[in-house]
């Protein structure tokens, strides 16, 4: 009996580690890792970085012209499997700001990836570009132009390229859907012009009219345009009239 309390403190620990231990467990979130945001990357939105070209933005055939390889293609097939990316800070709910014109009212968005922009004007033709993108990713899904969203980042050739991006996808009867995840690793600016570089994430589709994916995303996509800086605004001023090469910077 001496050896009691020796034998009860032993045993009132292993019962409060064990308390301890099924408290942690019945946790949502136990060890406080980071928690993944829904909607970030559904199987529908990943491509991979094999694939031939754009979509949302018609980098396959940036004429903005027909095509099956233009938008979202992911490879010059189309077929094999879409690899899933990692999650971004943006979640999906919140990126789309108009009325989705797809079946399943996904729409189509922009999310600025990584982007490298030291100086306050490389900032500024950056910002030109994400929007640009905005704007046709939009289109892409609505068949609309917002003329005036539209000449508040772009003028000239970007705007027509636009303009017939959102004509061809009506003709084809087909809608982008996801998201573009715009990186940027290269911005020369000399005076008022900048030429803006980055390995894009491409994992918009092509959807037909009951939703059906027509074009599977493409995944990385390289693309240069060329900004410009007037009456104190920069604006996108030129797309890319090639096709434009796969690339996977944006895994890096």
């Amino acid at each position: 009996m001496k050896r009691l309390p020796g034998v009860v403190y032993a045993a009132f620990a292993v019962a409060v580690l064990s308390l301890a231990s099924l408290t942690a467990c019945g946790s949502d979130n136990p060890y406080d890792l980071p928690e993944y945001q829904s909607g970030q990357a559904s199987g529908a939105m990943g491509p991979g970085p094999e694939s031939q070209a754009g979509d949302q933005s018609g980098e396959n055939d940036p004429s903005g012209s027909g095509g099956g390889e233009r938008n979202a293609t992911s490879s010059p097939t189309g077929s094999g499997p879409v690899p899933t990316a990692s999650p971004l800070s943006s979640p999906a709910s919140t990126a789309v700001t108009y009325t989705p014109a797809d079946v399943a009212g996904e729409g189509a968005w922009v999310e600025k990836g990584k982007v490298k922009a030291r100086t306050r004007q490389a900032r500024g033709a950056v910002e030109a570009v994400v929007g640009y993108m905005a704007q046709r990713v939009q289109l892409s899904n609505t068949w609309q132009v917002d003329e005036n969203g539209l000449a508040a980042v772009a003028t000239g050739q970007a705007v027509s390229s636009a303009r017939e991006r959102a004509l061809s996808q009506q003709a084809a009867g087909r809608r982008s859907t996801g998201r573009f995840v715009v990186n940027v690793s290269s911005v020369k600016v000399r005076g008022d012009l900048a030429t803006v570089t980055g390995c894009h994430f491409d994992s918009t589709a092509e959807v037909d009219e009951n939703g059906h994916v027509l074009v599977p995303p493409p995944g990385g996509v390289l693309i240069s345009m060329k900004v410009k800086f007037a009456q104190g605004v920069w604006r996108v001023t030129s797309w890319p009239e090639k096709k434009v090469p796969a690339c996977s910077g944006w895994q890096k």
